[in-house]
């Protein structure tokens, strides 16, 4: 017996608001699987479109050339501002 023959079996025998409560909960998991492997798709998509012109600065979050300065303070604070709460532990000993 699988897995669907057992659930429908044992469904049977349920009161019909906990049928549908079932039916409900079903019904939820296939919107969230479904948007979940759209989210992936999309983000797999872009990636892809991104390597296709790889030297396209606008397809890129951050554009940096090599030993640019990088100012971390300004890159936590973006984050602050974003909502992050960000922990830098100290180095000093």
């Amino acid at each position: 017996m699988n897995i669907i023959d057992s659930v429908t079996q044992k469904m049977v025998n349920l009161p019909l608001d906990k049928q549908t409560q079932i039916l409900d909960f079903v019904e939820f998991l296939m919107v969230k699987y479904q948007q979940e492997n759209s989210n992936k798709k999309y983000a797999e998509q872009l990636a892809i479109e991104r390597i296709k012109d790889i030297n396209d600065p606008t397809k890129w979050v951050t554009v940096m050339e090599i030993d640019d300065e990088i100012d971390v303070e300004s890159s936590l604070e973006n984050l602050r501002n974003r909502g992050y709460k960000i922990k830098i532990p100290s180095k000093t000993k």
